[in-house]
């Protein structure tokens, strides 16, 4: 029993695959907080955008009259 044990301890067949699936998931936990965090500042950007946009009133062009050839 203490040789299979021994066994599982030396063997490091699945180590690489492991480390992998741990980098692809701390990329993946960096990507979501990114976008959370830029998400929420680009909604505000836009936000301010918009209300100064509907601030804005636009000039009264005069009238015109049609030309007749």
């Amino acid at each position: 029993m203490l040789g299979l044990v021994n066994c599982f301890r030396r063997d490091e067949c699945g180590a690489t695959a492991t480390e992998y699936a741990m980098l692809v998931v701390f990329i993946a936990l960096a990507v979501a907080v990114g976008a959370t965090a830029l998400g929420g500042g680009i909604n505000t950007l836009f936000t301010s955008i918009g209300t100064e946009l509907g601030a804005v009133t636009p000039p009264t062009l005069p009238p015109t009259t049609p030309t007749t050839p």
